[in-house]
């Protein structure tokens, strides 16, 4: 059976975010890799988060375009195919 690659970006925040390191953690222990966009060390990904996804929230996963806001581990696994 094939891989399928999937593009998965996480907006995140590196302090202040209990959440974001679940995420992160969740990722690490699942080992799927992802690009990390951190708000706010780049005001940019906040406007991407804003526009693309209507979210000011982090964490948010985001996979091949569709978009968890909040770390929510049943809807995570669904959205990788876990």
């Amino acid at each position: 059976m094939a891989t399928q690659t999937k593009t998965i970006v996480l907006y995140t925040k590196k302090e202040n975010c209990p959440d974001c390191e679940v995420a992160k953690r969740f990722l690490a222990d699942h080992n799927i890799g992802y690009e990390s966009k951190d708000v706010v060390e780049n005001r940019d990904y906040m406007l991407e988060l804003v526009q693309n996804y209507r979210s000011m929230s982090v964490p948010t996963l985001v996979v091949d375009g569709q978009a968890v806001i909040g770390f929510k581990k049943d809807e995570y696994e669904e959205l990788l195919g876990l």
